[in-house]
């Protein structure tokens, strides 16, 4: 393990006006303007941000995990790092990165990472690490002074080789702990398909109680807790189901799972394909769960959209409601990678929707937009 004698810290990231924003900026279809939270610090080293995941504190800090590489791939040294807010999400703190990952180091790329609060207010990020199929490993981190310093977890249950990817969010659940959920992939054993759970009943110290929930070949887990049950969202494999997402339920609180393919899909499944899943449960409707598809045209990702769905999470109807974000297509523009949509509750109606969008390898930008829901 190769931790950084200190954690690296780059110049502060400045939101752009919108009268500053590049002919390939997303539109928000409320017409709320679209900004950068993120800026890519200088030189490529860690300019490629992705995979925004956000908090908000008990002392109002928004708190986003993300990876920051070069490009997305299993050699692209995405590592994961961590950005603070303390005015409401207005401006952020450059790049905190927690673990350098990279060519000629122990795993050459962090993927993805979940980011969670536990029951003792502590901050807890965990992220995935692999080197192609070969080996793969989860490292983590708490935080009890909203974001400013951290320290590792153990993570031995999870890896090297038990697991693969983890993903989204984490949930408080009675007499378990706190849970986080990921997918299985290959390199691992005995596994290398389906979802995993993983309970920490240390506040994210340590984490144990490893166990397959669910053997269908999908990934990027995010549950949700609403009415008495929990609900699942799960991206089906790209290259058989082209994202579509399956859901899953628990109602006797994690221990068994029931999962089934959804009508969350592409508007047009022939031109269009799902990335990751968000969703939420409706504050001002306890019940209603939120969720959001990131589409992207194929080929070329560009044009894109940020659909928003509704739905019961006893029922669990699923209607497609509207288009939150387009993402334009420009002819020889290389700014088409985008996508995994986050959303945090700010008042009422109105949420912080942050996702990444820039180039697929090169600078990639984390921004925000506000909607109503």
């Amino acid at each position: 393990m190769k931790l950084l004698p200190c954690l690296l810290l780059f110049a502060c990231a400045l939101p752009l006006n919108a009268v500053d924003l590049p002919a390939w900026a997303a539109k928000n279809t409320a017409g709320n303007p679209v900004r950068v939270a993120v800026a890519p610090p200088e030189g490529e080293r860690f300019a490629h941000l992705s995979w925004t995941k956000a908090v908000r504190t008990a002392k109002g800090t928004v708190v986003l995990a993300y990876t920051a590489g070069t490009f997305h791939g299993h050699h692209g040294g995405g590592s994961p790092a961590i950005s603070r807010s303390t005015d409401g999400g207005k401006t952020f703190t450059a790049p905190k990165v927690l673990r350098e990952f990279g060519p000629g180091l122990d795993y050459t790329q962090s993927g993805n990472l979940a980011l969670g609060i536990a029951g003792d207010g502590a901050l807890v990020v965990l992220a995935m690490a692999y080197d192609e199929d070969v080996k793969n490993s989860i490292f983590g981190w708490r935080s009890e002074d909203d974001g400013v310093t951290w320290s590792p977890v153990d993570t031995s249950a999870l890896g090297p080789n038990k697991t693969g990817s983890i993903f989204g969010n984490m949930l408080s659940l009675p007499g378990k702990g706190l849970v986080v959920f990921g997918h299985y992939r290959s390199g691992s054993q005995p596994h290398t398909q389906g979802i995993w759970m993983s309970t920490s009943k240390d506040h994210g110290r340590t984490w144990g109680d490893l166990r397959r929930i669910a053997d269908v070949h999908a990934v990027e887990p995010v549950v949700v807790q609403s009415a008495g049950r929990l609900i699942g969202f799960f991206r089906g494999e790209s290259k058989v189901l082209g994202g579509r997402q399956y859901v899953s339920v628990s109602d006797d609180n994690g221990d068994t799972w029931k999962t089934e393919l959804s009508v969350l899909d592409a508007a047009d499944p022939q031109t269009a394909r799902l990335a990751a899943p968000c969703a939420v449960e409706n504050p001002g409707k306890p019940g209603e769960l939120l969720v959001l598809t990131n589409e992207r045209n194929r080929p070329g990702n560009t044009p894109g959209r940020f659909w928003l769905w509704r739905g019961s999470a006893k029922s669990l109807d699923w209607k497609r409601e509207r288009i939150l974000l387009e993402i334009p297509k420009i002819e020889g523009d290389k700014n088409t990678d985008f996508g995994y949509p986050w959303l945090l509750h700010l008042e009422g109606r109105r949420w912080l929707m942050f996702y990444y969008h820039g180039q697929g390898r090169g600078p990639c930008p984390l921004w925000v937009t506000e909607v109503e829901l």
